[in-house]
């Protein structure tokens, strides 16, 4: 029996038109330290949202695929990727300065428009973006999927075309790749995770060369077996098991939930419903990482490492079209944690400042041992002692 929870403080924006789950994300877009919401749609329309307001946007972009926020400069400072289905590449960078003097604002929204600082032709089709280090040389790159393809770029000041691909950071499969996630080991080198249907999983790793050659690595390909299309995945999830290596998490089709530490399956959780979005967040604040999925109805569960689950169901009128979460800050607070639903209304409805207090059920017994152990840390107390602080536990609550 998986327990219900409920959140009530919410936001919601008007954001029109069809778009894909990757084109939404939470993340530092203008770097001061707090995560603003970035949604972009099918129709070209790119949305920044601030708080509780729209603070920046583009239009005409053509089809956006994915985008997400990150250091891809390597200057320190985030930018905002853009990449759409007619093989466009757009990066937006946020200056305070460059807005007042060289943007218009819209009268009607008070957004401010953006003008993109690089643009550049991409393949057609990719539909999946993530930025980090995984050529494990100190900068981040750029990868993206297409079709059957996994492609590498990294940034070069220096050249016409900024984001340089070069042939041999090009990976072919014999079949369409569902997805892609990056993981990082101990040794904080960071491996990419190839799903592809019916070979399971494919691990990119770089190899410790000069010319940071890749190869390809797969201890995973023949202990992960699943039953059904990996919908999404999910790297770098903090745990407290094996003494702090991250954790990846895959989602199938028909609800199935697999996690894997190194190429040990931790444990396998089907969910009552097909999820279509896999994210991670700390939603209980005990710095490890909650996974969160979420179905086409608006049911969403929280799974921690110990495979303890909560649900929650965003009620609706209509299914949703696309789903996140992470941290967000809202009404001046600092960063919190936040769920992101985008409905086919063209609803996106942000809870904000999400709290659980823990995941698992905690027994009377177990409240007695974590007060004591507060209390004095050094003694184990007696059964005579915890039996003296439930009877006290259940006297305030008068029962």
């Amino acid at each position: 029996m998986v327990r219900t929870v409920s959140f009530v403080q919410s936001h919601t924006f008007n954001f029109d038109g069809s778009l894909f789950q990757e084109a939404i994300t939470l993340a530092d877009f203008d770097n001061d330290g707090t995560n603003e919401l970035c949604i972009g749609n099918v129709a070209g329309d790119l949305a920044v949202f601030k708080e509780n307001n729209l603070c920046w946007g583009a239009h005409n972009l053509g089809m956006i695929t994915c985008l997400g926020i990150g250091d891809i400069k390597n200057k320190g400072d985030n930018s905002l990727v853009v990449i759409t289905g007619e093989g466009l590449c757009y990066i937006f960078d946020h200056d305070y300065n460059n807005e007042l003097l060289s943007t218009e604002s819209s009268q009607n929204t008070g957004k401010t428009i953006l003008s993109h600082s690089h643009k550049q032709r991409f393949p057609l089709n990719i539909k999946q973006l993530i930025i980090a280090d995984v050529t494990n040389r100190g900068a981040n790159d750029l990868i993206v999927i297409l079709d059957t393809i996994v492609r590498i770029y990294s940034w070069d000041d220096d050249a016409e075309e900024k984001l340089k691909h070069q042939d041999k950071e090009m990976y072919n499969f014999e079949r369409q790749i569902d997805a892609i996630t990056v993981n990082t080991t101990r040794d904080g080198s960071q491996s990419i995770f190839v799903c592809i249907p019916s070979e399971g999983i494919r691990i990119l790793k770089a190899a410790r060369t000069e010319k940071n050659q890749f190869v390809q690595w797969d201890p995973l390909a023949q202990n992960v077996k699943l039953s059904s299309p990996v919908t999404d995945a999910i790297g770098n999830v903090r745990s407290s098991v094996g003494g702090g290596d991250n954790m990846v998490c895959f989602a199938t089709l028909d609800g199935l939930l697999k996690m894997y530490h190194g190429d040990e399956e931790l444990w396998s959780l089907p969910l009552d419903n097909p999820i279509f979005a896999l994210v991670k967040t700390d939603i209980d604040h005990d710095d490890t990482d909650e996974v969160i999925a979420c179905s086409w109805d608006g049911l969403t569960f929280f799974v921690d490492h110990n495979k303890n689950c909560v649900k929650f169901k965003f009620e609706a009128s209509v299914p949703i079209r696309a789903f996140c979460a992470g941290q967000y800050a809202m009404k001046g607070s600092n960063n919190k944690p936040a769920l992101v639903y985008v409905t086919f209304s063209g609803d996106v409805v942000i809870f904000y400042d999400v709290q659980l207090t823990s995941l698992g059920v905690l027994t009377l017994n177990d409240y007695a041992l974590d007060i004591t152990s507060v209390c004095d840390s050094e003694n184990t107390p007696s059964q005579k002692h915890r039996a003296k602080i439930i009877r006290s536990l259940l006297k305030d609550c008068q029962v």
